[in-house]
């Protein structure tokens, strides 16, 4: 059987680096170009090193004209500037394109519904469904039997104060870290009797690069004067920043999770750092119009537009 040839456009990027390891572990695809945009600082590079692997022999290349032109699938993970003129590209050659980016303008869907006439476009909604809560739902569907047959075992999960704390223009990471805090909560009483313990390690803010690709894969809606929530997104831009200031680093959190992970009695809930638990508890407690006026002026969200009463009734 011919292994499919597949292109990875975003290649050096998280997801990117991500791809190229699966590639690496099929039997029936491999890798056959990586992608990034023209002037990127990894250009050249060979994408297995930078995915931690052995030389591949495939440099990252800005040429998607031949990539394409060599590949039967591109998967592309970058951002809509990238992504729709890609869509274009492998419309002309007939390939499969296989979309992970969000963030499209109406403008851009148009353009991909044009070239999804000519190709197969797989294109997801959103990642965050996906990565946050059903692929940690499946792994842990797929490691259940042989934890009941060993007598036991340990599930350690990564929730968000995003789980408790609600915010605008986040509604999809919002929903999968609710959902996987509920799962988290319900599988811990399900797989009890087994010897299955079940944990949620629940940090603040963490530096990583999720606020930049986020703000990268909307930077369409950010230029668009007519948008609405155009001023609220640069607003949250602003929180975030200095939210970052005082934030987490991954080490923090992987402290955490192998104290989850070693411990004799795991706890239910590990709160990093202590005053998210603080927080938790104290915004737990307002009711809910009093927690939407507080966030409102967190988030500096323009207020409430009066509503023109309706007209008195003619007396009789």
């Amino acid at each position: 059987m011919t292994a499919i040839r597949v292109a990875v456009a975003g290649a050096s990027g998280r997801m990117g680096r991500t791809l190229i390891r699966a590639l690496a572990e099929a039997e029936d695809m491999r890798l056959a170009f990586a992608l990034e945009l023209p002037g990127h600082a990894e250009l050249g590079k060979d994408a297995g090193v930078l995915a931690g692997l052995p030389a591949t022999g495939i440099a990252l290349s800005d040429d998607p004209l031949v990539a394409l032109a060599a590949s039967d699938a591109v998967l592309d993970f970058t951002a809509p500037a990238a992504s729709v003129p890609l869509a274009e590209l492998a419309a002309q050659a007939r390939i499969v394109h296989v979309i992970g980016t969000t963030g499209f303008s109406e403008a851009d869907l148009v353009r991909l519904n044009a070239a999804a006439r000519h190709a197969v476009i797989v294109k997801s909604g959103n990642m965050s469904l996906g990565v946050n809560l059903l692929s940690a739902l499946q792994l842990i569907g797929a490691v259940t039997p042989q934890m009941r047959a060993q007598g036991g075992g340990r599930i350690i999960n990564l929730g968000s104060v995003a789980g408790f704390v609600p915010a605008p223009l986040a509604i999809p990471y919002a929903a999968t870290k609710i959902g996987l805090h509920a799962a988290t909560d319900a599988l811990r009483l399900e797989l009890g009797r087994f010897g299955i313990t079940l944990s949620l390690v629940i940090p603040g803010f963490v530096d990583t690069a999720v606020f930049d690709n986020a703000r990268n894969a909307s930077q369409a809606l950010r230029e668009d004067l007519n948008n609405p929530y155009r001023q609220t997104m640069f607003d949250l831009d602003e929180l975030a920043m200095k939210n970052l200031e005082h934030s987490l680093s991954p080490d923090d959190v992987a402290k955490v999770i192998v104290k989850a992970a070693t411990a004799r009695r795991p706890k239910p809930r590990y709160y990093t750092p202590r005053s998210t638990l603080i927080q938790k508890v104290l915004l737990g407690m307002l009711p809910a119009r009093g927690l939407d006026a507080i966030l409102s002026r967190v988030y500096k969200l323009p207020r409430k537009k009066a509503q023109p009463r309706p007209p008195a009734s003619p007396q009789a």
